[in-house]
């Protein structure tokens, strides 16, 4: 009888055991899994800042492992080789990840729009139709080049988006900056940070031949031509759907103080502790430059998910004619 009682608490704390270690498996190990998240220099970064800051600084800590992109394709690449769970990416190389690998899911959007038109001193318009006949410079990377091209087409006029200069492709963002602080660019579209940090090395420079005004924001033109409530969503957080599965409440716990963070960095009120946070990460080079591009952002570090991220996707991609990820693209808590 003591030897049936004996077998049958094994039995017992061996069946324990194996369901507490499932669940560990399926519910998440605190203790032992790291998060590793990629993030991006520039807007789509910003939002991390403080979440950063907040977890170890680059170095991370036990919950998160950080890792710093300079190009959206650098990050997608990284995720495909699995050296990230989640990573900041543009919303046009989300869609194309998901419709080449089909492994990855949307969290949250986390950048609208942050462009601008500038032209210099001798080409300053006042509405997007004086482009008529003109060329628009922009970059290559990330979405820049398709919504110009969008907006063109939605406005009827004559104008050539081109992402090439000098029979050069302009690669990426900061490429086209370098164009700007040598003045070599009548008119552009340039995304910030790298429109703030360009402004300043021209004022640095000492250099008054060359001049340049913000003239539109790509946002008022957008609403305009846009149907319903569509904002220009340019950047995201994506992750792979199998790390996903598997630690959902460790993920859901991230994207809430995430969530936090890009509400703080949104803040203005916070600008000055924001801006030391994007310099510490290197997301920009210094505090001050980062000061500027958040105040010329204006709102445009965000967090939207679920439902609102997915019709506000779904309604960015139909605009530009990107192939619509399938319905498991969309992650919702």
């Amino acid at each position: 009888m003591k030897k049936l009682i004996s077998l049958l608490l094994l039995l017992a704390a061996f069946t324990l055991c194996f369901t507490a270690c499932d669940n560990g498996d399926k519910d998440e190990n605190p203790g032992n899994t790291q998060i590793r998240v990629g993030y991006l220099t520039g807007p789509t970064g910003m939002g991390m800042a403080k979440l950063i800051h907040d977890n170890g600084g680059e170095a991370g800590n036990e919950k998160y492992a950080f890792v710093r992109y300079t190009s959206p394709a650098e990050a997608a690449a990284a995720l495909a080789a699995d050296k990230v769970d989640l990573v900041c990416i543009d919303t046009n190389g989300a869609a194309d990840y998901f419709n080449n690998y089909s492994d990855a899911q949307v969290l949250a959007i986390n950048t609208l729009s942050s462009l601008f038109l500038v032209t210099d001193k001798n080409t300053s318009v006042a509405s997007f139709n004086e482009l008529d006949g003109k060329t628009i410079y922009t970059c290559k990377a990330g979405t820049p080049k398709a919504i110009t091209e969008y907006l063109v087409s939605k406005a009827g006029i004559n104008v050539t988006v081109s992402n090439t200069f000098n029979g050069k492709v302009i690669a990426s963002p900061q490429e086209l900056g370098a164009l700007l602080t040598q003045g070599a660019v009548d008119i552009a579209v340039v995304p910030e940070p790298i429109l703030t940090s360009s402004l300043m090395t021209i004022k640095s420079n000492g250099n008054t031949d060359i001049e340049y005004s913000v003239d539109i924001p790509l946002s008022a033109v957008w609403d305009a031509c846009v149907e319903g409530d569509a904002p220009l969503a340019m950047g995201c957080l994506i992750g792979k759907k199998e790390f996903i599965d598997a630690h959902e409440k460790l993920v859901n716990d991230f994207l809430k103080e995430y969530e936090n963070s890009i509400e703080f960095v949104n803040n203005l009120e916070n600008l000055s502790s924001s801006a030391q946070y994007v310099a510490d990460a290197k997301i920009m080079g210094a505090a001050k430059p980062a000061e500027l591009a958040l105040k010329n952002l204006n709102g445009a570090i965000a967090y939207i998910d679920g439902k609102e991220m997915k019709l506000a996707l779904e309604a960015f991609y139909e605009a530009l004619g990107v192939n619509l990820p399938a319905k498991e693209f969309y992650y919702e808590k």
